[in-house]
């Protein structure tokens, strides 16, 4: 019997110590800081040891807003951090028997040599070298210049398509349209002075007869 009170007396500081040694962790992790009182904890009494743990997660649980919701969290649901019942496993079924195993190993047996021959030629493949690794990784500043100097170019060839094309449309306005309602208006003007001359020549033929 005193055997066993002494197992259980070894669990307990066991599991107390691992308690102690994860909320140091914690502390760790949140404060960065840890205080050297390993020592101390060990040699106190198990209840005192248990009403520290209490204080320094009370002390993270205030001072840590993630711990306070995982702790509301935890209150609220707890079965979210509870591990899921493991499932039943499946009763086992009957396996094949020897005629069909064979049959199946025959059937796949001719893949293994060809499958064995593809790794074997990835061996005889020859690594390419590495001088022409060498020589691009040296040409990348020139490359990437090029870029740039081909990107500027087109951003000018697209300003200069542009202007080209507002060009194009102000003469069509001017030249074209301008040109257009000139003729338009001489002809007006051309028709106005003929329907003039024809009605004095047709005043003074009357007053010819006359």
């Amino acid at each position: 019997m005193d055997k066993i009170e002494e197992g259980c007396d070894i669990v307990v500081l066991q599991t107390l110590r691992l308690l102690e040694e994860r909320m140091r962790r914690l502390e760790f992790v949140l404060d960065g800081d840890i205080k050297d009182e390993q020592q101390q904890q060990t040699q106190d009494p198990v209840v005192k040891r248990l009403q520290k743990l209490e204080e320094s997660l009370h002390k993270l649980t205030s001072g840590s807003s993630v711990i306070a919701d995982v702790v509301l969290v935890q209150s609220r649901h707890a079965d979210l951090l509870n591990p899921p019942e493991p499932l039943e496993a499946p009763e086992a079924q009957p396996g094949l028997e020897a005629p069909h195993k064979l049959a199946t190993v025959l059937a796949e047996a001719p893949l293994y040599p060809a499958t064995a021959s593809q790794l074997t030629s990835l061996n005889d493949i020859p690594i390419p070298p590495t001088e022409s690794f060498a020589s691009l990784i040296a040409l990348h500043p020139r490359i990437a210049a090029v870029a740039r100097r081909q990107n500027q170019h087109a951003r000018q060839i697209a300003f200069l398509s542009k202007k080209s094309a507002q060009l194009v449309l102000k003469w069509q306005k001017i030249f074209i349209i301008g040109q257009g309602r000139c003729w338009v208006e001489w002809d007006n003007r051309l028709r106005k002075a003929a329907r003039e001359v024809g009605r004095v020549e047709v005043r003074r033929g009357g007053e010819g007869e006359l």
